[in-house]
């Protein structure tokens, strides 16, 4: 047997394992060092990956030295496996050094972290608005020298501050360093937000042999070949299994996996202690705070006697646990988890009352308590909920939803259980945690429910499954349950239907079903101001009440709250009055940015792109959907994050990017858009104007004319009016000009419903663009009448067709004024195919043509393959451009009276 003399005096445990960790670590030193040396002043992250005891912290360690060596700030949080459930533990310990930096911080975010830390009251504070808190406090201290964080254990952190520490992650601009470790096989923000990774494995057999000659010099070869072969290179393992060996196992039954017997030889370990001591270790274990004052509390309430602190002496000098400055640690979270093993549940319940008795801290109290039963108990449910209260106050979600559920476990009256867990699941959902609403539903339903938690059951399972596409009666079947509820909740009823609104603009359910929707909410009169209410209209009928929208929306107030004003936003985007909709939807942005609501401002920012885009504010787009979709993504939100995607497509497609676009339509494909009219249509526009843009006109207009026809997935009643114009482009060029007329005749009563700009500008560009000579005259100038100030890319495209008319009718000198405008606009605009549109017509009208610096790359993949002496039918198919395109660019480098 290996005697535990090795290890000296207690003082020395810790340094002993530090060194034994590191032999044989050359490699992912010089990588921490690397990182450290070449810190970007955007910031950087590195997460170690490996198993339990393979020397993660130990790293952790020797780069918080060589930090410290290169006049890092130092900043540390480590998670603790019971300690998850207790708010922002981690948080505390990152931020609490830098308190003095909070008051610097804007009001919002001051606001925020001192409601988190108790040092203010208040109304919540938004969970993003904190985490965003946290991300401009670091950046601020960063701005004197670099900061290195510190993170241990990641996968124990409390879920607050694991969210938090991955936003800033992903966000931080500064020079702030982030180097965590997480045990291999766990999972959570951190690891799935793609941050680089550094794998922690074993040591080679050289470093494993000098650990063992350091540590455990009197082993016999056949015990070094043993302990090299079971260790497989974890240090932890190689400096524990020789404690306690008398003989290397013979054969049998394949051994337990080697963290689970380095639990057990801990739990061995302190099995030999005197009984006080053990005790002392269980109330530790148990106790997610390290406070050496309460543990002994804990200890002598366990025991029915007064212990001191010197009770943990045997546990210090067997190389458990450590005390520093009242500070009870254990030396490896192994140990503790070993420890609890040993343990029976009886003991554990025991350690939580004695540890309950002692507390002054009702909150903590309350979760002791809860823990030291199995249930039903309700006067500790009703503590929970009361806990959970408590924790919104200061933010903390997800918290509050562990809270309540754990409230309903103790709940003996099933309709209360129920309740409380779709609270825990309405919580849920506001933080876009479909994983967890998922499972509560799922126990809510097994509970007897009153009539309103089954209709808010229904309400939160469709916000969270959103159902089948298409789907009449699911959508008679919200409607009834809004019904239902309407006496009692009106709230309640008039979300219901905003659900069943939205089912009908994304899939079109049939003239039926919608006509339910709209009966259904004009039947909540007292709710008529409501943007719900609105919104539920316009989603549900957007031609047919866009009328009423506009005229309430209009004579509305804006306000100032922000999800009011992102409803309000979507109710005039979804009918197509887009100036509108951008105004109220900025307004709704700078309110929910300040505060923080990045949920709702990743729907906003969705909204905002395709109302850029669809006016001709491509930059504008651009920038709000990048946006848009990172926050969709972190926020949980799937179909918002296919919509910036939708949009994104049809932006490439307009900047002239076609493969982009192809790419981006094809993940788009994948996504939950089939039968989905509204992504279908949209998909469908993105498909034709690329076939335009290749010469492709009979396709083209095949495709677009898909998009009118009721029965084709991509019909959308109210969408398909974005398709209008180009489909007009493409009915000339392919010769189906009669067929095109008649369409827009069929539209024009529908359009005749609606006051909206969106429907109108592509039909007045239709009429005139299909007219005949003797009618296009006066189509065109009518076009050219309407309040196009908000539309630069609609006006640019009647410019550009009334200028080519106008050279077809030998009227050059009128042409080349019209021509010259909108390839302007274009131009200035980033609508690089349209813009060589223009190009040809100002060539063939024999104008001067200016050229933008975004033509550049097309120009210089048109004269590398015209220099392997391709013909240009060739280059243009490559390239899917039209042929005449090609030619402009290739005379373009050959021809002098062609500037560049």
């Amino acid at each position: 047997m290996i005697s535990l003399e090795f290890y000296g005096s207690w003082e020395s445990v810790e340094e002993v394992m530090g060194a034994a960790m590191l032999i044989g670590r050359e490699r992912e030193i010089a990588v921490l060092e690397e990182l450290l040396d070449r810190t970007p002043s955007s910031g950087a992250v590195l997460l170690m990956v490996g198993d339990p005891g393979i020397g993660k912290s130990s790293l952790l360690g020797e780069v918080e030295s060589r930090g410290r060596e290169r006049g890092f700030r130092i900043l540390r949080l480590g998670g603790v496996e019971c300690e998850a459930a207790f708010p922002f533990a981690g948080l505390h310990q990152l931020v609490g050094p830098v308190l003095d930096q909070v008051p610097l911080l804007p009001r919002p975010e001051r606001e925020a972290l001192s409601a988190v830390f108790g040092l203010v009251e208040g109304p919540p504070p938004e969970p993003f608005l904190i985490d965003l808190a946290v991300v401009d406090l670091l950046a601020g201290v960063a701005a004197d020298r670099p900061v290195l964080i510190l993170a241990d254990d990641v996968q124990w952190l409390d879920p607050q501050s694991h969210e938090a520490l991955t936003l800033v992650g992903r966000r931080v601009a500064a020079p702030v360093v982030i180097v965590a470790v997480m045990r291999r096989g766990h999972t959570g923000p951190f690891r799935d937000a793609g941050f680089a990774e550094l794998a922690v494995g074993g040591v080679d057999d050289d470093a494993a042999a000098r650990i063992l000659s350091a540590h455990a010099p009197d082993l016999s070869p056949a015990e070094r070949r043993w302990i090299r072969r079971e260790a497989l290179g974890n240090p932890l393992a190689l400096r524990e299994l020789p404690i306690g060996m008398t003989a290397p196992p013979s054969g049998g039954l394949r051994p337990p996996p080697l963290s689970d017997r380095l639990e057990h030889a801990f739990a061995g370990r302190g099995a030999e202690l005197p009984p006080a001591t053990r005790d002392a270790l269980l109330v530790a274990a148990v106790d997610p705070t390290d406070d050496l004052a309460e543990i002994i509390a804990g200890t002598s309430a366990l025991r029915g006697e007064p212990v001191t602190p010197d009770v943990l002496d045997p546990a210090r000098a067997v190389g458990l646990v450590t005390v520093e400055e009242d500070r009870v640690a254990f030396l490896h979270p192994l140990m503790r988890s070993g420890l609890l093993q040993a343990e029976g549940l009886a003991r554990h319940h025991a350690a939580h009352r004695a540890l309950a008795r002692t507390l002054d801290d009702g909150y903590r109290r309350t979760w002791h308590r809860a823990r030291s039963i199995v249930g039903p108990d309700d006067r500790i449910a009703d503590a929970l909920e009361a806990n959970a209260a408590r924790a919104l106050i200061r933010g903390a979600v997800i918290a509050a939803i562990n809270d309540l559920e754990r409230s309903a476990q103790l709940t003996s009256w099933p309709a209360l259980r129920g309740h409380r867990l779709l609270a825990a699941a309405g919580h849920a959902f506001g933080m876009g945690r479909d994983d967890l609403v998922h499972d509560l539903l799922r126990s809510a339903a097994g509970t007897d429910l009153t009539d309103l938690d089954r209709a808010r059951r229904e309400w939160l399972g469709e916000m969270f499954a959103q159902g089948l596409p298409r789907d009449a009666a699911r959508v008679h079947e919200l409607c009834d349950i809004a019904v239902r509820s309407a006496p009692a909740d009106p709230d309640l009823a008039l979300d219901m239907l905003l659900v069943a609104a939205f089912r009908c603009f994304l899939a079109d359910p049939g003239p039926a079903a919608r006509a339910r929707v709209v009966a259904c909410v004009d039947r909540l009169p007292a709710t008529v101001d409501d943007p719900r209410h609105l919104a539920t209209l316009a989603l549900a009928e957007p031609l047919l009440r866009a009328g009423q929208v506009i005229e309430t929306l209009t004579r509305t107030p804006p306000g100032d709250d922000g999800n009011a004003l992102r409803i309000m936003g979507m109710a005039a985007h979804a009918v197509g009055h887009l100036a509108l909709a951008a105004e109220l939807l900025a307004r709704s942005e700078a309110i929910l940015r300040r505060q923080g609501r990045l949920g709702l401002l990743s729907q906003v920012l969705t909204m905002q792109a395709w109302t850029h885009v669809l006016r001709g504010d491509l930059v504008g787009a651009a920038g709000a959907a990048e946006e848009g979709k990172r926050l969709a993504a972190e926020t949980g939100q799937p179909v918002w994050e296919t919509g910036t995607l939708l949009c994104d497509v049809l932006l490439k497609t307009l900047v002239g990017d076609t493969k982009g676009a192809l790419t981006r339509a094809t993940e788009a494909e994948r996504r939950e858009t089939r039968d989905r009219n509204a992504m279908q249509s949209l998909l469908q526009l993105t498909r034709g104007l690329t076939s335009l843009g290749a010469g492709r006109d009979r396709d083209a207009y095949r495709t677009l004319r898909a998009v009118f026809d009721l029965a084709d997935p991509s019909f959308h009643r109210a969408e398909r009016y974005m398709s209008l114009m180009f489909l007009a482009d493409a009915a000339v060029r392919a010769g189906h000009r009669e067929d095109a007329r008649d369409l827009v005749a069929e539209l024009e009563p529908t359009a005749r419903a609606t006051p909206a700009p969106l429907q109108h500008i592509n039909l007045s560009y239709a009429r005139a663009v299909l007219a005949g000579d003797d009618d296009a005259e006066d189509l065109y100038l009518a076009a050219l009448r309407q309040d196009l100030s908000h539309w630069p890319y609609a006006r640019a495209k009647v410019e550009l067709a009334y200028g080519s008319w106008l050279r077809g009718q030998g009227r050059v000198h009128e042409a080349r004024s019209l021509l010259t405008s909108a390839l302007s606009a274009f131009d200035r605009i980033g609508a690089l195919p349209s813009g060589d549109e223009a190009r040809l017509e100002l060539r063939a009208a024999g104008a001067p043509i200016d050229w933008p610096e975004s033509s550049a790359e097309r120009l210089r993949q048109i004269t590398e393959l015209s220099a392997l002496r391709l013909p240009d039918d060739e280059i243009a198919e490559r390239l899917g451009l039209r042929r005449a395109v090609v030619t402009m660019y290739r005379e373009r480098t050959t021809r002098p009276d062609i500037p560049r």
